[in-house]
């Protein structure tokens, strides 16, 4: 049964409520947590804000690991071994593109399937779904060194996400149109707030926007069944 925690972001104090509901899902002091950054990351200036913000949480930001750059294989069996891994925000794109590349989309599949717990930010939890057009309307797009046709992710949920609701022109327009297009409900999400699976629950925290056969709805901290 799948754990999956969707954050908009992780800059706020309002995250304070889905940084509960992570410890809660996790259920231990002091866990692992592996982290996977959107991009090389050569100064580790994001992975020591992210060490610190996990700390105050009581939990260890312990692997580091890339898979653009400095891709290291041999730290596989360290990264899986952690009790979350987190999937850190960024250009999408890039991302998507680099986790294919690396065979990472199946391992990630398989390391939840088996209870590790994924922990997505912005482009990370967009990475959490079945696909990430939704990214264009954050103003993320492709390198023309990487573009991409297949736009699919790793399908974890049956929804889509849009993050940062609250930056964006014309978010819940844009929304109605994707659910559409798509044939697919989308939740867009302020910062602040979050979306926690928790095997077959599907939980809201904050002010979720639903967006399902162009139709718009509010859902404001519940739990239902997926």
């Amino acid at each position: 049964m799948a754990k999956l925690v969707l954050y908009s972001d992780q800059e706020i104090p309002a995250n304070h409520k889905v940084d509960q509901r992570l410890q809660a899902l996790i259920g231990k002091s002091h866990p692992n947590i592996g982290y996977i950054p959107s991009a090389s990351d050569s100064e580790q200036f994001w992975y020591t804000q992210k060490r610190t913000y996990y700390a105050a949480l009581g939990m260890d930001l312990s692997v580091y690991f890339e898979v653009d750059i400095d891709y290291r294989p041999e730290r596989l069996p360290q990264l899986f071994a952690c009790d979350a891994i987190h999937l850190s925000g960024g250009n999408t794109y890039h991302f998507l593109y680099w986790l294919r590349s690396r065979g990472m989309l199946s391992r990630l599949s398989e390391y939840v399937a088996g209870g590790g717990i994924l922990i997505g930010v912005s482009a990370g939890s967009i990475l959490i779904t079945p696909e990430i057009s939704s990214t264009s309307f954050c103003n993320d797009f492709p390198l023309s060194s990487e573009a991409m046709t297949d736009l699919s992710a790793l399908g974890l949920v049956d929804f889509a996400f849009l993050p940062h609701l609250n930056q964006i022109t014309n978010a819940v327009l844009l929304m109605q149109k994707y659910s559409l297009q798509h044939n697919q409900a989308i939740y867009g999400c302020q910062d602040g707030d979050g979306i926690v699976i928790d095997g077959n629950k599907l939980e809201f925290i904050g002010k979720i926007q639903k967006a399902e056969n162009g139709k718009l709805e509010s859902v404001i901290t519940t739990a239902d069944q997926v």
